[in-house]
């Protein structure tokens, strides 16, 4: 067995119940999609800038995202934990590089959250296709539910490798609080369409490129950000 495949399988026993409920989240975002694919296409009471039938559409970005925050939550609980029991420390001295026990980590996460962020991505895809909401939605359910999720985990698993602050255990609790950050900019495109009215899907693009464009530019510096002094207790 792989490294990175061992830190994912410590992830999963410490966390199994946040995996099965990533799997229902994306559920949950292929029936939202589902609905919103039933609703009349010309739902938008008393002239409101708000188009309600675009937003329900593209619930399932959001929902499936945090289906794959969740997912990978596992793993950064496990970076915690290993690195205040002195287990990171333990890796260093035995010849590991910071940015490759980071690495390691990293496709750990992606491994654990990858799966309903495609299932659920693609699922909901299909369902908008099949009750004939169009290719461009479909796509952009696809799309922004595998952009928006992966740039999310990737983002939170820099910030939690980088900053010893969102690595703290708060009142005892094994709680990284990098995880809020990821959790936050989720909430905010789960909200951000409502308000957008028939450019909801221009916009959930935009969100999820932005999103994408940070994770890859704090990636690209992990060189400078990942120090080894990051990973002692």
């Amino acid at each position: 067995m792989s490294f990175n495949a061992m830190i994912a399988k410590r992830g999963m026993r410490l966390g199994i119940l946040y995996v099965v409920m990533s799997f229902f989240l994306a559920a949950l975002g292929v029936v939202l999609s589902a609905v919103g694919s039933l609703v009349p296409g010309n739902l938008n009471p008393g002239g409101s800038p708000v188009d309600v039938t675009a937003y329900i559409s593209l619930i399932p970005v959001p929902i499936v995202s945090i289906g794959g925050l969740i997912a990978a939550t596992p793993v950064s609980l496990l970076f915690v934990h290993d690195k205040d029991n002195g287990t990171l420390e333990y890796l260093l001295s035995m010849g590991f590089d910071q940015r490759d026990v980071f690495r390691a980590y990293l496709a750990a996460s992606l491994f654990l959250g990858l799966p309903p962020l495609v299932v659920g991505g693609v699922a909901s895809g299909v369902v908008a296709l099949l009750l004939g909401r169009g290719v461009e939605l479909a796509a952009t359910l696809v799309v922004c539910s595998l952009a928006l999720g992966a740039a999310v985990v990737g983002l939170v698993t820099v910030l939690m490798s980088a900053f010893s602050a969102l690595q703290r255990q708060p009142m005892g609790m094994n709680q990284p609080l990098g995880i809020a950050i990821g959790a936050f900019i989720l909430v905010g495109a789960l909200m951000a369409p409502l308000a957008a009215g028939s450019l909801a899907i221009v916009f959930e693009l935009v969100i999820s490129g932005i999103v994408a464009v940070v994770s890859l530019t704090l990636l690209a510096l992990t060189p400078k950000l990942i120090r080894r002094e990051k990973m002692l207790p």
